[in-house]
């Protein structure tokens, strides 16, 4: 239980949908039980679907960055005009925008494609694919228990958990990339015209919040070297900023701790 503690790392610190973070702590609370009460099997559709919510929100990044490249894979692997109106339509959107739950009416096999965005090979695509195919097998209700044993569930955790990591390893220079156009916009870092005007919370809430941020994606930003943009306009309240990212991935430091 201890590793499978580090897929929070992978979810959002915050969200501008409030019933998400709800939507995942039952979804945490249903493993959890399952796990103590020695109903691994469960436990291990719950996990997967866990899985693939860290899965969606990281593709939900890409949408947000890079809309054009997801638009023209989504038609690629749709071949439907019809399928890609209703997957960008009111009735997968909220206030017309796509949230992590958009990404559920796409076939799970299917959607790891879009990762070749950010460079995914095919090898891993057949990792993750191989997920998908296996938890289709314990999904069904065919009257066979297979998995039995902590020592199973345990070995699933860690699989997952590793091909997290190698999805979010992919993600790095577009989270680097999103971070950097963020502070170099005046609407973002000019304390007379953004949102907020204290430091902290307009990284809470005009970045974090705003982008369903994670834990681990704010490590990456926080390693940013600041000091690369003196010389840029607003670069002392840009630095300001990024001072109170710190701040604010510290506070959750010492949360875990």
């Amino acid at each position: 239980m201890e590793e499978f503690q580090r897929i929070y790392s992978y979810l959002p610190i915050s969200s501008q949908d409030d019933d998400e973070p709800e939507y995942i702590r039952t979804l945490f609370r249903a493993f959890e039980m399952s796990y103590t009460a020695g109903l691994y099997q469960f436990a291990y559709i719950q996990l997967h679907m866990i899985f693939m919510v860290c899965i969606y929100y990281m593709l939900l990044k890409i949408s947000t960055h890079e809309p054009e490249k997801l638009k023209d894979a989504l038609h690629f692997m749709l071949k439907n005009k019809d399928r890609l109106r209703d997957f960008y339509g009111p009735s997968n959107t909220r206030s017309g925008n796509l949230y992590f739950g958009s990404f559920a009416a796409l076939g799970e096999s299917d959607i790891f494609l879009l990762f070749k965005i950010v460079g995914m090979d095919s090898n891993l695509q057949g990792e993750l694919q191989k997920l998908v195919e296996e938890r289709n097998k314990y999904a069904h209700a065919n009257g066979n228990i297979i998995i039995t044993s902590q020592e199973t569930i345990d070995e699933k955790i860690s699989l997952y958990i590793r091909l997290l990591e190698r999805v979010f390893a992919l993600m790095r220079p577009l989270i680097q990339k999103l971070y950097i156009d963020t502070i170099l916009s005046p609407e973002f870092y000019d304390p007379e015209i953004r949102a907020f005007v204290g430091d902290e919370e307009q990284m809470n809430e005009a970045f974090i919040r705003r982008h369903c941020l994670t834990q681990r994606e704010l490590n990456v930003c926080r390693r940013f070297d600041v000091n690369s943009l003196a010389g840029q306009a607003g670069y002392d309240n840009i630095k300001q900023l990024h001072i109170a990212l710190n701040t604010v991935y510290r506070g959750l430091a010492e949360q875990e701790e």
